[in-house]
């Protein structure tokens, strides 16, 4: 494998990650530590619960369109706050829905509005989802991030119609293997969702929990964060290896539930070279 192209990363210590292809480009590599997305679960945004203390496994900026950056005191934060709690608490009019920033890519809309919550949760989306589902509001149409291994990828530049991925035919649906270094288990996965141009490695709770070898579900964003009271305990995988196989979804019956990502994943892993590829790859991997 040689390099294909340095992904702009925001995460990354450089600011660029540099990604391998094979020489048919069947195959994408990359190596970087995996934040955690949680979209799709049924507990992923709550208004009450804002910050996640509590029982939402994520902070309800991240689903803003501005993800509250420029927001740098406490007061202008409990501000956003106030204004997302007080627009839901009058059912969203226009005026204020429009100064919370939420983002219907995230919290699909109806009729304008965020979709009615379920079991106290903000209802968000992933790009995957079951064709089958027809409606925006049932969140049985998304990848449950609680569930299914899948990994993020960047979504194009503003004004580009496909992102350096893209290019290269890896896009949504695609058969994903994860590994951490020292370990012998691919963890196999789908690219499940879109992100930031400008970043790269994010996994759902599914993926980095299993790459962490978890095996009970997080508390709320503080645990998924590694925050007090949960320092240590963190959900982020410091290091992966990332292997992606572009063209290989599913158009008709996207690969939706483990058993059949599993099932799909492993057999293309094994004749790809499995483990002892994965690891010489790694090896000669340069950042």
């Amino acid at each position: 494998m040689s390099e294909a192209f340095k992904q702009p990363d925001s995460n990354a210590r450089k600011q660029l990650t540099s990604v391998w292809q094979d020489s048919d480009a069947s195959s994408l590599l990359f190596v970087e530590s995996l934040n955690v997305n949680t979209d799709g679960t049924r507990r992923s945004y709550k208004v009450d619960d804002f910050w996640g203390e509590k029982e939402a496994f994520n902070n309800l900026c991240n689903a803003m369109s501005d993800a509250c950056r420029g927001l740098k005191t406490e007061a202008e934060q409990r501000g956003r706050r106030i204004i997302t709690q007080t627009a839901a608490a009058n059912g969203w009019p226009r005026d204020q829905l429009a100064l919370t920033k939420i983002s219907s890519s995230i919290i699909p809309f109806r009729d304008g509005k965020p979709c009615p919550p379920k079991d106290g949760y903000l209802i968000s989306a992933t790009s995957l989802h079951n064709p089958e589902v027809q409606d925006v509001c049932d969140i049985d149409r998304y990848v449950d991030a609680l569930v299914t291994p899948a990994l993020v990828l960047p979504k194009p530049p503003k004004g580009k119609n496909l992102s350096r991925f893209g290019k290269l035919n890896a896009k949504i649906g695609d058969l994903v293997v994860a590994m951490v270094p020292g370990s012998l288990q691919p963890v196999f996965a789908v690219v499940g969702d879109h992100g930031p141009a400008d970043a790269l490695g994010e996994g759902s709770i599914a993926l980095n929990g299993q790459l962490l070898g978890k095996t009970a579900l997080p508390v709320n964003y503080r645990e998924i964060r590694g925050r007090a009271p949960y320092r240590g305990q963190g959900w982020t995988v410091p290091k992966s290896i990332v292997l992606i196989f572009p063209g290989t979804r599913d158009q008709n019956a996207p690969y939706l539930t483990p058993e059949r990502i599993n099932a799909a994943a492993r057999e293309r892993f094994e004749s790809w070279g499995g483990v002892g590829r994965m690891y010489a790859c790694a090896a000669a991997y340069q950042d």
